[in-house]
């Protein structure tokens, strides 16, 4: 009887074994050769420093400024509430019983109410930021992809100091792109 079981073990493990080979098919059994992917050769490359298209183009600084003054005024909003509650705070020296307790509470409410203010212009101004960045990099995206089509570029880079370590400066076209970005999108 071990001997049959021995047999049905091996022949368990022979048929598992085939079934798997069966299910992967025909690329199971394909030369490592055959299975290669061939990398297009770049013949021509260029740069592009965002961060510069960024700060240097017309419509960056614009859009910079404009989230500058939109911070500043929602800064001035809560700045103004944080004083009144430092006033309200100071007041509470000389409370004492339910009146104090009463304040209290309310100066709490009114903390929440601040930190919550603070939040929702954090969220406000970042999602702001976003759009400004996805458009900004969209709008380049389209201005480079002519240029290198235009000049027979094979591979556009993004120039930064965490992806390029370093690179010839005639690969960069980050001013060219700066130029008709001006002059696309006044």
């Amino acid at each position: 009887m071990p001997q049959q079981e021995s047999d049905m073990s091996r022949i368990i493990k022979s048929l598992t074994v085939a079934a798997a080979l069966s299910m992967g098919g025909i690329v199971a059994l394909a030369p490592l050769s055959e299975a290669r992917a061939e990398v297009p050769a770049v013949k021509k490359i260029a740069m592009v420093d965002m961060q510069r298209v960024l700060n240097e183009t017309t419509a960056g600084k614009r859009a910079r400024k404009e989230l500058e003054s939109s911070s500043k005024a929602k800064q001035g909003k809560l700045d103004k509430k944080r004083k009144k509650l430092e006033a309200d705070a100071a007041k509470l020296e000389g409370m004492s019983g339910q009146s104090l307790m009463e304040a209290q509470e309310k100066l709490q409410r009114e903390s929440m109410e601040l930190q919550s203010m603070l939040y929702a212009l954090e969220q406000e101004l970042g999602e702001q930021h976003n759009k400004l960045l996805e458009k900004m990099y969209r709008n380049a995206q389209s201005i480079v992809s002519d240029m290198a089509k235009s000049d027979g570029v094979d591979l556009v880079l993004v120039r930064d100091q965490m992806t390029v370590i370093y690179a010839k400066d005639a690969f960069d076209i980050t001013g060219a792109v700066i130029k008709k970005y001006n002059a696309k999108h006044k």
